[in-house]
């Protein structure tokens, strides 16, 4: 019996070492705490992204090396001295949770609410139907040539025909380690 406690008792009190030593070596490994000197926050115009209206996508053997700001494969990202109101097809927008850069490939995304179809949805906002998806109430729809897309999706969305309307960022969520 005497020598049960024996065991028990140092058990429990390899234990608490253990613990203790533990506790004091986590202190020692830990990094000095140094503050964020300022964050920086920029306010979205859709989604998570912000329209990026002084950059310009353009194939980079017609790109002049003194407005390149970054290179995307076989196209540049240049500044552009004109900035345009207009955001359409091929603008470019910045992810501002993730800061990459992507362009716009001119499409939205339609939840379309009972009874109404895409070609109604179409023909009152003034788009075109790329595709629907049948059985779904889902539908693509493209912006005309000139058109703003910001101004159509928030159409589509204050129309009352759809139910949400999201508009179509050609981003690479997925990258190789």
């Amino acid at each position: 019996m005497k020598v049960n406690k024996l065991i028990v008792l140092s058990a429990a009190a390899c234990i608490s070492l253990s613990a203790t030593a533990n506790t004091s070596f986590d202190k020692e490994l830990q990094l000095p705490k140094k503050q964020a000197s300022s964050l920086k926050y920029t306010k979205a115009d859709f989604g998570s992204y912000k329209v990026e209206r002084n950059l310009s996508l353009v194939p980079s053997s017609v790109a002049a090396d003194e407005h390149v700001v970054m290179q995307k494969g076989d196209m540049a990202v240049v500044n552009v001295a004109s900035t345009s109101d207009v955001v359409t097809k091929g603008s470019l927008v910045r992810n501002i949770l993730t800061n990459n850069l992507s362009s716009l490939s001119g499409n939205i995304t339609v939840l379309l609410k009972d009874g109404i179809t895409a070609s109604d949805i179409a023909a009152a906002a003034g788009l075109k139907v790329v595709s629907v998806f049948p059985g779904t109430k889902i539908a693509v729809l493209a912006v005309n040539d000139g058109q703003d897309i910001l101004i159509a999706a928030e159409q589509l969305n204050a129309s009352g025909y759809a139910k949400e309307a999201r508009i179509e960022v050609l981003e690479t969520i997925y990258t190789a380690q």
